[in-house]
């Protein structure tokens, strides 16, 4: 089963294999819950949502056609239930706490981000910093924090978030320059106020 491809699982899928589901979540489940995480900022609504992405993903097989990559096809379903959800809690703010982003993703997201971004000398300890990045994330518009997640905590090529996200490379490569500019902007804001209080 592990030397199947994510594509030739989906087909199995449609055809009926339940074994066949049971590893593709197993090896996309976590992959969905980070994805979600950083837009929702809740451990269980992350959790929930994954699941709904292979309730779609599991309805969808029997007519699934591997035109593109697996995980292309996996994260345009993940960014449809997403805005679906976001819709209907668009009003309702989420607590966010950088104790649920640890037990989100066991502290990887700073870890992640925080090489990827320079650190402002001002920013002391990096618990203020991984605070700071989380509402720096957060204060991104929608449609460059999608981008800025994809590429940095899900690692995908600006290509294939151009096809998950039906948008030119050319577009996707200005939403992830305009995000990094908006967060080390964000950032260094954040150390000077907490330099000159």
């Amino acid at each position: 089963m592990a030397e199947r491809t994510s594509e030739e699982l989906l087909i199995a899928v449609g055809r009926g294999d339940e074994g066949a589901f049971e590893e593709l979540v197993r090896r996309y489940q976590l992959q969905l819950i980070n994805f979600f995480f950083p837009l929702v900022w809740d451990r269980h609504t992350a959790e929930d949502l994954a699941q709904e992405v292979f309730v779609r993903l599991y309805t969808s097989a029997a007519g699934y056609q591997p035109t593109a990559p697996f995980t292309s096809y996996l994260f345009r379903i993940a960014r449809n239930c997403w805005i679906d959800q976001h819709r209907q809690t668009k009003s309702r703010r989420l607590e966010r706490s950088i104790e649920a982003a640890d037990e989100a993703t066991g502290a990887s997201l700073g870890d992640v981000l925080s090489m990827l971004i320079e650190q402002p000398e001002e920013t002391a300890r990096k618990e203020e910093f991984v605070k700071g990045l989380v509402g720096a994330i957060d204060n991104l518009p929608t449609e460059h924090k999608v981008v800025f997640i994809l590429s940095q905590v899900e690692g995908l090529r600006y290509k294939q978030i151009g096809d998950i996200l039906e948008i030119p490379e050319g577009t996707v490569k200005s939403r992830m320059h305009a995000a990094l500019k908006k967060i080390r902007e964000d950032l260094q804001s954040q150390a000077r106020k907490s330099k000159n209080p």
